[in-house]
């Protein structure tokens, strides 16, 4: 489920936009100027609901790009003689231009810093063994996708060959926020996960723990930061797995699969 950080960037305008991730890291550049943006980037960025990094030119005459930044998060948009435009631009020989354009100018999210923070914050629910191979999930309790990773994942869990080091979030629903501090509030926050996967409603997509009520403060700061952190790591939805690539840590969006599950625990043994 993606999430709705880039849906509300621009109320004023009515933009409603797309978060685009992992890329290589972009060239340093100074920000363009609010009267050289077309008239509904120039009131979003006024209004305070996005910052555009840095514009180019693209392969298009009089077509101009723009890097849009929101919570971490990056989108690239297009405009033309005071219009704006969203989605990918492909080239008359079918090149991805967008894709191009997302190397070259959005930065790449620094995944490791991500993973220092919530290994140093702490807050998190582990299942399986520590000297197991890792992956760092962030998970709201009422995703249907998470539910799903959670059971992709238990049996290499239950077998001591996976450890998952789950950060709850809360957005996708009013209860999201209560059942993720449900979670963490609880006397074992292992089992109060377990809990809210083996109830787990699939046809309303409801977590099987009740809600808090009326969460904490301090609760709501740390799941609050875990959605930060997670928007850092580049993910714009959930589940966002963060885990050993060739000896660098990478960000993952969305249940893998058994396979991928495995193939993962085999390049972390060899």
């Amino acid at each position: 489920m993606t999430t709705a950080v880039f849906k509300r960037l621009a109320a004023l305008a009515g933009v409603g936009l797309l978060a685009t991730t992992i890329a290589a890291s972009a060239q340093p550049t100074k920000k363009p100027v609010a009267s050289d943006l077309p008239p509904v980037l120039a009131k979003a960025v006024k209004n305070g609901s996005i910052e555009v990094t840095r514009q180019f030119k693209t392969d298009v005459p009089g077509v101009t790009g723009y890097v849009l930044q929101k919570g971490g998060q990056h989108q690239i948009v297009y405009g033309e003689k005071g219009y704006l435009f969203m989605g990918q631009l492909v080239s008359p020989s079918g090149e991805n231009l967008s894709a191009q354009y997302t190397d070259k100018y959005v930065p790449k999210p620094d995944v490791a810093k991500v993973v220092a923070e919530l290994k140093k914050t702490g807050h998190l629910v582990q299942q399986g063994p520590s000297d197991a191979p890792v992956i760092y999930v962030f998970a709201d309790p009422n995703c249907i996708y998470c539910h799903r990773f959670y059971q992709q994942a238990e049996p290499l869990v239950k077998a001591g060959k996976l450890q998952l080091q789950w950060a709850m979030v809360g957005f996708l629903k009013e209860s999201s926020m209560g059942r993720a501090a449900a979670i963490l509030s609880a006397k074992d926050p292992g089992k109060a996960l377990v809990e809210n996967e083996n109830g787990f409603d699939e046809d309303t997509e409801d977590g099987g723990i009740k809600p808090v009520d009326s969460p904490s403060d301090k609760l709501k700061d740390i799941i609050n930061v875990h959605y930060k952190q997670m928007s850092a790591a580049g993910g714009t939805g959930t589940p966002t797995l963060l885990y050993k690539h060739d000896g660098h840590w990478a960000a993952k969006i969305g249940a893998p699969g058994k396979a991928w599950l495995k193939q993962y625990i085999d390049n972390q043994g060899s």
